[in-house]
Order: C-alpha cells, then sequence, then structure tokens
C-alpha cells in the first residue's frame, strides 16, 4: 500500500499561440499538400481521358454509311421549331 505514484503536472493556463501553430503548422501543410498532389492527379488524369477518349470512340465507330442518306441542297428545306407568331 505504500507504492510511489508518479507524479502528475498538469498546466492549467492558456496555451501560447506559437506553440499551437507549431504544433498545428505542419499537420496543416502536410494536409493541404496531399490535398493539392490528389487535385492535381484527378485532373491530371481527367485532361488525358478528354484527349484520347475521342480518339479510341472514332476507331470503334468506323466509316459505314449504310445508314445514311445523303441529302442535295434542293431536296430539303429548314422547318421552323415553333409556329410563327401572328402579328395583329
Amino acid at each position: 500500500m505504500n507504492d510511489r505514484r508518479p507524479r502528475v503536472y498538469t498546466y492549467r493556463g492558456n496555451v501560447p499561440l506559437w506553440l499551437v501553430l507549431a504544433v498545428v503548422a505542419p499537420l496543416g501543410l502536410v494536409f493541404l499538400t496531399s490535398l493539392i498532389l490528389a487535385v492535381a492527379i484527378v485532373a491530371a488524369g481527367a485532361a488525358l481521358v478528354a484527349f484520347l477518349l475521342p480518339s479510341f470512340l472514332r476507331r470503334s465507330v468506323g466509316q459505314d454509311s449504310s445508314n445514311t442518306i445523303e441529302l442535295d441542297t434542293t431536296q430539303y428545306r429548314h422547318i421552323e421549331s415553333r409556329p410563327p407568331r401572328d402579328r395583329h
């Protein structure tokens, strides 16, 4: 029962700002650096897909013109999408 207990010291004052910044700033910089790096990787991947995907799609579609009809300009006319307004 006479075991010695280790002494525990507690600090009951305000934590100085320089100490908070010294601990939090490196953690914040690591987080921001990894966030910027992740966004850059995703953006580079999206740009790569945006440039390469159209070339792959063009190759797979090919030049099959069996289902197309070509008309001369005398064979068609423009139809308006909405009816003309009556001017009274």
